[in-house]
């Protein structure tokens, strides 16, 4: 665990930021008798989300490693941190007990002479296959990531028998050597029929390897070589599988066990840059076969939400992923200073039957019930009376400023076949973000939000948009509002958009305009809790 000093930031103290133990401004800082609010101690710095997960400072991408161990979920990163830019990447760590508050630890993986710590997997080797046990009542946690380094890419092993506190590598590392491929990395590890299995990224594919032990592994199967099976713009990154069941009989009758394939690619995304796709189809331990697949098969039609991948060991036997929220086209250049790279909220993901006879599945994602805690006993504005939107009118749902930019947005909508409608979270200067319906499609629209030209790449992808696929007439719609991002679930999570936009000032107000009839059933705006908290306890230098 790191060491803390709990310091504050003064500016009327020219401090110029956290200030450390040996300056002046420590010293009168230390003596205050005033404890400041929670509330209070919300970030002031501009663009700095309040409930999602962001690093204190410097960069982060890929999530990494996400793992549930002894009442603990673990969030390790990809990380550089030493600046807000990419660099030789290590692995961060965070953990927490309900995925929604998360406390920093101690880089967890430096690079090495074999490379530096790319992305990769954590499990809980709870019967010591790997014979890397130390202690009987502490299970070893095991990561196994791709090492990148002068010998290409290649995939290590680290166990940890202090409950992920600290890791040693293992000592005959590359556990895989590279085998003369250019891209050949991301290992997400699990335990399948009587093996652990680990899926690769291998070029424009995967591959899948088995192991007994976690150490010697063998390649059993691959998938994705035919170019019929998911789309091939770029190659293949961060892939994940595991099990979902599914009704089929649409009655409870008859439960069948299907397998997801989760990969990442960098172009070809329905709003265009990066995003994440997914197969529905059955492994047996060995292979995977791919149900018919289709360019609507993403996990998610907005533009910031990439490398998403689930936690493994999760004790409650759901399928719960986090993604990285951004977007290679920009994000190397988002205008944040302290920090680059955030995470999305953790989703609990299902599998829906859409067609029997096509075989048409979809994967829904909802947010986690966990989420809900961060709502307080009473809700900003309520609304539980019916009420119609005439056609061509605008509604506002809000009287006045909320005064709190982290916010969620739950509303029940009675539409009619085609709906045309947008629903707006804005400020004073008429920035705001928008999603709606518009007669056809679904769409997310960040184009007046604020600060959209400070890279040609999001400016190229303003408006994201979505086939809608439900046909039911009363609909629910959650927002969720965190200062400089948004995200959307509608049609019970068959459709989900993810978006980042930079205003000049929150967006803490909400209006509805329609071009038809619109009827409100009701309505409920929160405003969230404060999880990142400003003057918080900083590490020493």
């Amino acid at each position: 665990m790191l060491k803390y000093y709990l310091l504050t930031y003064d500016s009327r103290m020219n401090c110029k930021g956290w200030t450390y133990e040996t300056t002046s401004c420590y010293s009168s800082l230390k003596s205050a008798s005033v404890v400041p609010s929670l509330e209070e101690r919300c970030p002031t710095e501009q663009h700095r989300l309040h409930y999602h997960f962001t690093p204190r400072r410097n960069w982060i991408n890929d999530p990494n490693g996400m793992v549930y161990h002894n009442g603990i979920y673990h969030l390790f990163y990809q990380y550089h941190p030493y600046s807000s830019g990419r660099g030789p990447m290590h692995w961060g760590h965070a953990t927490s007990t309900d995925m929604i508050r998360w406390e920093e630890q101690e880089v967890a993986l430096y690079p090495d002479e074999i490379g530096d710590c790319w992305s990769g997997s954590s499990v809980v080797d709870t019967t010591n296959t790997t014979g890397f046990q130390t202690d009987p009542s502490i299970e070893p946690l095991v990561a196994i990531y791709t090492s990148a380094g002068g010998a290409g890419q290649s995939q290590s092993v680290a166990y940890s028998n202090d409950n992920g506190e600290t890791f040693t590598k293992y000592a005959e590392n590359p556990a895989i050597p590279n085998p003369g491929i250019n891209d050949f990395r991301d290992p997400k590890v699990s335990f399948i029929k009587g093996q652990w299995v680990m899926t690769l990224a291998v070029g424009n594919k995967v591959e899948f390897y088995g192991s007994p032990d976690l150490k010697a592994w063998t390649k059993i199967s691959e998938f994705g070589a035919d170019p019929e099976e998911g789309n091939h713009c770029s190659v293949w990154e961060c892939p994940d599988l595991f099990p979902l069941t599914v009704d089929v009989s649409g009655n409870g009758t008859d439960i069948q066990e299907l397998w997801v394939l989760i990969v990442s690619l960098g172009c070809g995304a329905p709003t265009g840059g990066s995003g994440t796709q997914y197969f529905i189809g059955n492994f047996n331990g060995t292979t995977f076969t791919s149900l018919p697949w289709d360019d609507q098969q993403w996990l998610d039609f907005g533009p910031d939400n990439y490398a998403a991948v689930s936690f493994s060991n999760e004790p409650q036997g759901r399928a719960i992923m986090m993604g990285w929220m951004n977007n290679l086209k920009y994000g190397d250049s988002l205008p944040t200073i302290t920090w680059r790279g955030q995470m999305t909220i953790p989703r609990s993901l299902d599998l829906r039957l859409l067609d029997k006879d096509t075989q048409k599945y979809r994967l829904a994602s909802w947010p986690v019930e966990e989420i809900k805690t961060l709502r307080p006993s009473t809700p900003k504005l309520k609304s539980d009376t019916e009420f119609t939107i005439p056609m061509d009118s605008k509604f506002e749902l809000t009287t006045s400023a909320l005064g709190n930019p982290a916010m969620e947005l739950e509303i029940w909508l009675n539409i009619t076949q085609n709906p045309q409608f947008s629903i707006c979270a804005y400020n004073t200067l008429e920035e705001e973000v928008c999603f709606g319906y518009d007669g056809s499609k679904w769409f997310l629209d960040r184009s007046k939000s604020g600060n959209t030209n400070f890279n040609g790449g999001f400016a190229e992808t303003l408006r994201a948009t979505a086939d809608r696929q439900l046909s039911t007439l009363d609909i629910a719609i959650r927002m969720f509002i965190d200062v400089s991002s948004i995200e959307v679930f509608v049609d019970d999570g068959l459709t989900v958009m993810t978006s980042l936009f930079y205003a000049t000032e929150p967006l803490d107000q909400f209006y509805i305009e329609s071009g038809a009839n619109l009827k409100v059933n009701n309505f409920t705006i929160w405003g969230l809790e404060c999880t990142f908290l400003e003057d918080d306890t900083v590490p020493l230098p």
